[in-house]
């Protein structure tokens, strides 16, 4: 089975030898403090920011668990949908949640948004950015009058970037209630490290680190990390390699963008949804090939796709078109039937 569920790297950033390179260099007796500084250096480094703006934690979930423990004690809003783990680790910290519904074309209406923060006052907006789970980006626009509404609520925004680097570079709201959220485990392909990355300023940075243990990652994860970091030429092609894995994924829904509703994606997945999706989704996982499909509103008719190998991409091209054109058959046979059970 091609897993096309996970939102993951289909490759590794480090090769074996690298990798066990690494393993060899890492002192297992010790703490991971010159680890530690080690990375944040470097990941700074990259993104052109201060290391002291930097902190480590086990994962992004880490920082959004312990966003929501310091900063949202007087209650938490997001999206819906958005990235499930905001309720649950809300409902952990018995911290009271509330969303903002999106329409049935799955976009979000701003100034609903706004009216909603003016009168519930929350104390922290979470929101992802590129969005989880459609994929889109937020106009600059839309995102700034978010940011604003919550400063004159007296709350935090966070930006959770967890597919930042897929997407075209946007203009991030600035400030010191600003808290940006990443991860290492997409475009940088170590999900399995658990490196998450929280950004901050001031007051807000010491706030949200004020939970973290003394040594949050360990030393054999920030070695492995710092390694992808330090030979940026090799990091630029692995890089490059999930970017053409995204455009290939486009490039082979657009054929059935006819018989599927697809919003344009700035991650690295693609979000499907309408009376067809499921039927399609169905028919690539019956032949090797396993979407992500939901059983819960309002995602009940939406099916999405992660990036894969490249070498996969004639086989899933293939099965599209098969499905496609059984589609097509069937619709001459009988235009008022869309519910088909596709066979191969």
């Amino acid at each position: 089975m091609i897993h096309m569920d996970r939102n993951t790297s289909p490759i590794s950033p480090l090769s074996e030898a690298a990798v066990g390179e690494v393993v060899r260099n890492t002192v297992l007796y010790e703490y991971p403090s010159d680890e530690i500084i080690r990375f944040k250096r470097l990941y700074a480094d990259y993104y052109n920011i201060s290391p002291d703006q930097v902190e480590v934690a086990n994962g992004s979930d880490e920082w959004i668990q312990k966003t929501i423990m310091t900063l949202g004690q007087n209650g938490v809003m997001a999206l819906s949908p958005d990235f499930v783990m905001y309720e649950e680790y809300s409902a952990q910290a018995d911290t009271p949640f509330d969303t903002i519904p999106c329409d049935e074309n799955f976009r979000f209406n701003f100034d609903r948004v706004i009216k909603t923060i003016n009168e519930k006052r929350p104390s922290l907006f979470l929101i992802s950015m590129p969005h989880n789970p459609t994929g889109q980006l937020f106009d600059d626009e839309e995102l700034e009058r978010l940011s604003e509404a919550v400063k004159s609520a007296g709350g935090y925004l966070v930006l959770d970037e967890a597919y930042a680097e897929f997407a075209p570079r946007y203009k991030r709201p600035e400030g010191e209630h600003v808290v940006i959220i990443r991860t290492l485990s997409k475009i940088f392909g170590i999900a399995g490290l658990r490196v998450g990355v929280a950004i901050a300023d001031g007051e807000t940075f010491r706030k949200i680190t004020r939970l973290n243990h003394p040594y949050p990652v360990n030393s054999l994860s920030l070695n492995l990390a710092s390694r992808i970091f330090e030979d940026r030429a090799e990091l630029g092609k692995f890089t490059d390699y999930q970017l053409e894995s995204k455009r290939r994924l486009e490039a082979v829904f657009e054929t059935v963008g006819d018989k599927v509703n697809i919003i344009e994606s700035s991650t690295n997945f693609i979000f499907t949804y309408g009376e067809n999706a499921r039927s399609l989704g169905q028919y690539l996982r019956d032949n090797g090939y396993q979407p992500r499909m939901y059983h819960i509103d309002p995602l009940n008719d939406v099916v999405r796709y992660s990036i894969i190998k490249l070498e996969d991409y004639a086989g899933l091209q293939k099965l599209i078109n098969e499905w496609s054109n059984q589609y097509d058959q069937k619709r001459k046979i009988d235009t008022g039937n869309t519910d088909f059970n596709f066979t191969r």
